[in-house]
């Protein structure tokens, strides 16, 4: 890959890039999208989750209650648009009631191939797959370019503007702005998500369920599961015979490379589980795990420090901002090490917050903003903002920004 000038670098192909990159790209600036896979959709593909939240205000959660039951959507423009498409791939379901809150079911690989469809529509957009940033130039506290490793080689691209959408903050370490990241014991816990194949059709029907989460918590009691094994989730697909099964990953060993130790015991967890239910679980004799998600669902880590910082006092009290990004609305979901599931605050019902464009603006060096995962937050905030449906407004905002950046207008 030659050197190049691009107006705007996105770091990251998962929601917060796809949409900061098209959205860059529509304003005019020549835009270069880098992802170290070799897909984009970020923890949407990569981590498998399944079902898109953050996209619908909440509601009452009886069908038929004051409020009416049909979903509203949160964000118009960029995301809106990439919401309707997600809601119209094959495999997709109209969006779905799930207690106070609204999801939309999805199929990883049909996102894959929508997010190669939006990138491929824009003109003024490259993307560059299995491309790694290694380093940030900044002269005179502005972002000057980048550093990638691709397959072809080492590479230099000048920009005027950088949209950090690692998740992980690595673009903001890389260019020495400011960081944060909590301790390994107060992160909220990652996920990993498996398929299974070959499951009896009644084998998770009504009652049989919650009666299989019993015993597989028993059985990690009596230490026949590995531990940690109990905090399980699974959901039948349409598919004839297909489970998608996700494990909360507590218990990870806090020294050494935290992502290694979760990715090693996810998996092993996972054989254990499996074999645990083709010798126990009726339904489940013929069942094997057919593919595994190729990373481990990442909740929280590093994220920037930004020129001001959401907190869950402007979560949950529904604070609106003059400099409104986008419209989030999720409650804040926690989840924590030895504590099964998670937690949930909601906001008041038709209740939303902003997400003000500050907290994606780099407070140490111009040119550089965050959208998705890792903007600006305290955890509690970011146990609500981090969810994909806001993910792609804060990631559309942040290329609008960098775009009007990179012709000399504000931010």
């Amino acid at each position: 890959m030659p050197s190049e000038r691009y107006d705007v670098v996105v770091a990251g192909g998962g929601s917060a890039g796809i949409a900061a990159a098209v959205a860059a790209a529509r304003d005019g600036a020549r835009t270069l999208l880098i992802e170290r896979y070799g897909f984009l959709g970020g923890m949407a593909t990569a981590g498998m989750v399944g079902t898109i939240c953050g996209l619908y205000l909440t509601g009452p959660a009886a069908p038929g209650s004051t409020g009416g039951d049909a979903p509203e959507r949160l964000n118009d423009g960029l995301a809106g648009e990439i919401a309707d498409r997600i809601e119209r791939l094959p495999g997709s379901e109209p969006p779905l009631r799930r207690g106070r809150t609204w999801v939309v079911p999805y199929v990883p690989h049909e996102l894959m191939a929508l997010a190669d469809d939006l990138t491929r529509a824009e003109p003024n957009l490259d993307v560059r797959l299995h491309a790694y940033l290694t380093g940030v130039a900044v002269a005179a506290g502005a972002v000057r370019g980048v550093r990638l490793a691709t397959w072809e080689g080492p590479a230099e691209v000048e920009c005027a503007a950088l949209v950090d959408a690692t998740g992980d903050a690595v673009a903001a370490l890389a260019a020495g702005n400011a960081t944060e990241t909590p301790d390994v014991v107060e992160r909220q816990l990652c996920a990993l998500v498996f398929v299974l194949h070959g499951v009896a059709s009644d084998a998770l029907r009504g009652a049989a369920s919650l009666a299989l989460l019993r015993r597989v918590a028993a059985a990690e009691a009596a230490g026949t599961l590995p531990p940690g094994t109990s905090d399980v989730a699974w959901r039948p697909t349409a598919r004839p015979g297909e489970v998608v099964v996700k494990l909360a990953l507590g218990g990870i060993a806090s020294g050494g490379d935290w992502l290694t130790e979760a990715e090693r015991a996810g998996r092993a967890r996972a054989g254990a589980l499996a074999a645990w239910l083709r010798r126990e679980a009726p339904g489940f004799a013929d069942a094997f795990v057919s593919h595994t998600a190729p990373q481990v669902g990442v909740r929280e880590s590093r994220r920037i420090v930004s020129r001001a910082r959401l907190t869950r006092e402007d979560v949950l009290g529904g604070r609106r901002f003059s400099d409104a990004a986008a419209r989030a609305a999720w409650p804040i979901e926690l989840w924590r090490d030895g504590a099964a599931g998670a937690r949930y605050e909601y906001l008041a019902d038709g209740d939303w917050y902003d997400v003000p464009l500050d907290c994606l603006v780099a407070r140490d060096v111009a040119g550089l903003f965050a959208a998705g995962r890792c903007l600006s937050g305290s955890s509690d905030a970011l146990g609500s903002a981090r969810v994909i449906g806001t993910c792609l407004a804060t990631g559309a905002a942040a290329g609008h920004a960098a775009a009007r950046h990179a012709s000399g207008t504000a931010p």
